[in-house]
């Protein structure tokens, strides 16, 4: 297969206009079979970028690539941008939280043919000592934010991974920031730097700045403890900006204990929101992204696991609950807002004796101070998301689809296809998203009836 041919097949399968100035850069360079480091900013589509030139390789004379990503979510969502570009060739994601047999299953399926592998350092580790992958087969490498996949914590499994690969033909490294020297040990050298600051390409073909107008506020804490000042700041927000139109809102923290605790206090003020942090169960974690997707909850407080490696489009605030403990976290917190060429605001919460870091800047050389209002009732009132979010208890195993799931609701619910949001379908399980004001009606509808033949369950998701 070509590289026109490729081209062609991905703007086909995913509905571009066009290839961005990334993905044709890193594809057309592909006949010259040479290691590239790919720079590109978080919404710049470097992972159909670097998986162009995966798919490529594997047309022309490779068998098996690995694909290494530092977090299960940024796993999972490789392998969706994957199964989307509809290339012939099979994917398995190993991840933590995943059924480690069925991973075991599907990897000794894949025999002899052609795949690509996708998992995180310490899944893919586990099955290389268990000896299910055949590691000295792998001819592609990519570290996707290898900036992350190399930095303490997780040195010690690449490094062990790095050592059974002992066939490589060609590697890929990816990263958002300029953050850190390669280590040698990755074997990482004579490399193209494909580096771009450019567009996006959206759904409907359009191109798009990667990055809109950011606005930067200051909010002063009167005292140490920021929770009244972040309850305030976020009643004051949904009093003044209807963020739900244009998405929802981000608390950063700096640490998980934290992140629990802004979480509770806001839930008993009556603000839910959903947690999201590195040691909360995988289902607990997909569930609150699930929810925030799908706009089921317009608040998502997490720690900086949330900056990068995510999914989460259209977020109108990112909110600095702490100070940012690096400029590269600075950049990828704000990076949240403010995409395809959307605005977005970001808010650093002041305690007393802090002060902002020096690469905290602004445009004019003083950030403006937000001012929160001083009767937030209304914004109390306008807290509340527009939709929420249905579990239905079959899914892809069940051969459930997306469509199956808009028939059933608009065929038996009495819904139109403006009543549902975000679908995802997940291996036993789908999540729908449906307009809160008909959702309790639809499910009295449907109460009973069977999806495809089959009987199954359909609830509210509430919680975090």
């Amino acid at each position: 297969m070509t590289i026109d041919n490729i081209r062609e097949q991905i703007l086909s399968q995913m509905g571009f206009a066009q290839l961005n100035e990334i993905q044709q850069k890193i594809l057309s360079s592909a006949p010259t079979r040479q290691n590239v480091l790919l720079l590109a900013p978080t919404g710049s589509g470097k992972t159909i970028a670097f998986l162009s030139r995966v798919w490529w390789m594997l047309e022309n004379g490779e068998k098996h690539a690995l694909v290494i990503a530092p977090s299960r979510e940024l796993v999972q969502q490789i392998a969706e941008v994957w199964q989307k570009m509809h290339t012939g060739i099979r994917c398995v994601a190993c991840y933590g939280g995943h059924d480690l047999r069925t991973e075991q299953n599907r990897l000794e399926d894949l025999g002899e043919e052609r795949s690509v592998l996708v998992g995180t350092p310490g899944r893919l580790k586990d099955h290389i000592e268990r000896e299910n992958i055949a590691v000295a087969t792998m001819d592609v490498l990519v570290i996707d934010e290898f900036d992350k996949s190399l930095e303490l914590g997780f040195e010690d499994e690449m490094k062990a991974i790095m050592e059974t690969l002992t066939g490589l033909k060609q590697r890929v490294f990816t990263s958002a920031t300029h953050a850190l020297p390669i280590a040698p040990w990755t074997g990482f050298k004579d490399y193209e730097q494909i580096e771009s600051t450019s567009v996006d390409i959206s759904a409907k073909g359009q191109d798009q700045e990667a990055n809109g107008k950011l606005e930067i506020y200051q909010v002063k804490s009167p005292i140490p403890d920021k929770l009244e000042t972040l309850r305030d700041l976020l009643l004051t927000i949904a009093q003044k900006d209807n963020y739900k139109e244009r998405g929802g809102i981000i608390v950063f923290a700096n640490y998980r204990e934290a992140a629990e605790r802004i979480a509770h206090y806001l839930s008993e003020e009556g603000i839910d929101s959903a947690l999201y942090h590195g040691g909360l169960d995988q289902e607990f974690r997909d569930k609150a992204l699930i929810r925030f997707r799908g706009q089921s909850i317009a608040l998502l407080v997490s720690t900086d696991l949330a900056s990068r490696g995510l999914d989460i489009p259209e977020v109108a605030h990112v909110i600095h609950y702490h100070l940012p403990q690096s400029e590269e976290a600075w950049t990828h917190r704000n990076g949240r807002t403010a995409r395809a060429g959307a605005s977005g605001a970001s808010y650093i919460i002041l305690g007393p004796n802090e002060i902002l870091p020096e690469f905290v800047d602004s445009p004019n050389g003083k950030l403006p101070y937000y001012q929160l209002a001083k009767d937030t009732s209304k914004g109390r009132q306008m807290i509340a998301s527009p939709n929420v979010t249905v579990y239905i208890g079959r899914g892809k195993k069940e051969k459930i689809s997306k469509g199956d799931v808009v028939g059933f609701f608009t065929k038996n619910g009495g819904l139109q296809g403006s009543d549902l949001g975000r679908i995802d379908v997940l291996d036993h399980c789908a999540y729908v998203a449906i307009r809160r004001s008909v959702a309790e009606a639809a499910l009295t509808k449907v109460k009973g009836l069977k999806i495809k033949g089959e009987k199954t369950h359909y609830l509210i998701v509430s919680g975090t």
